[in-house]
């Protein structure tokens, strides 16, 4: 015959039998709760059974608290979890989920952008330092919020090979103006390359900017031409193009999106500006 228990002497007993353990911070907490919302969003499960995986990893994270938990391995920011959700996958890339408030974030994002070719180590660092001040203040926006964020890995890389032809369009900007000819020939060979590499064509194998259409404003003083269906790395071939020339203007036009740091030698109608965490 079975003992039954009330819930107070089961909570007594797990109690008594449970290892001394750190208690968890707030943001181990809250890390735990953003892995079970995209897990419930990416796969969904019954009511009843939802709710006892929620409540089940609650307890999990209280009982085993922070230390527990990056014992078991399940803090890293690569998740492993392959993206299967069409519209994810549309909207931020194919790969994996990637938990931005994972402790070992900076880690994984120096791993998946290793092969990423820029002209050198300081236009990576710049890059990196850049995206990385983005990712704090994304991060900080969302603790002080309490809504759940998450990357995908083939997004990540995407961005960072956006920033690499940038830094080699910068290259070939300041050789071009200095008559560096050796500097030019290796710029173009980069950017010639880079309409092959796997974290552009992972994302946009296409690189088109497919059917235009004209627009005029509601005045009819000003009109022009927009691209409605234009893929993530649509200006690539005309980067690769305008790098068989010499007209500087015209690689900082198609390179205006830049962050102004990556491109200190391309002229610039404008140049965004990183938003520092707050």
């Amino acid at each position: 015959m079975h003992t039954s228990y009330t819930d107070d002497e089961v909570g007594r007993l797990v109690r008594a039998t449970a290892p001394a353990v750190e208690a968890p911070t707030d943001p181990a907490v809250d890390r735990v709760w953003n892995r079970v919302a995209e897990a419930m969003r990416e796969t969904p499960t019954p009511r009843r059974r939802s709710v006892r995986m929620v409540v089940g990893a609650g307890v999990a994270a209280l009982a085993l608290g922070a230390g527990g938990i990056a014992a078991a391995d399940i803090w890293s920011a690569d998740t492993g979890r392959t993206v299967t959700d069409p519209e994810v996958r549309e909207l931020s890339g194919p790969g994996t989920h990637i938990d931005p408030m994972a402790p070992d974030y900076e880690a994984v994002y120096d791993d998946l952008t290793a092969d990423i070719d820029f002209p050198d180590a300081q236009s990576r660092s710049i890059a990196r330092e850049i995206e990385l001040k983005i990712h704090d203040r994304d991060v900080a926006d969302a603790r002080r919020s309490g809504y759940a964020i998450g990357e995908v890995s083939g997004g990540i890389r995407a961005q960072a090979a956006r920033d690499a032809i940038c830094a080699w369009g910068n290259k070939w900007a300041a050789a071009t103006t200095a008559g560096d000819t050796a500097s030019r020939d290796e710029a173009v060979a980069a950017l010639r390359e880079s309409v092959s590499w796997p974290a552009v064509t992972d994302i946009d194998a296409e690189q088109t900017y497919g059917p235009s259409e004209k627009w005029t404003d509601p005045t009819g003083d000003h009109s022009g031409t927009y691209y409605p269906h234009e893929t993530e790395f649509a200006y690539l071939p005309r980067v690769v193009e305008a790098a068989d020339g010499r007209n500087v203007a015209l690689m900082g036009a198609l390179l205006e999106d830049c962050w102004a740091d990556l491109v200190p030698a391309l002229p610039r109608r404008s140049a965004p500006e990183v938003d520092r965490p707050r």
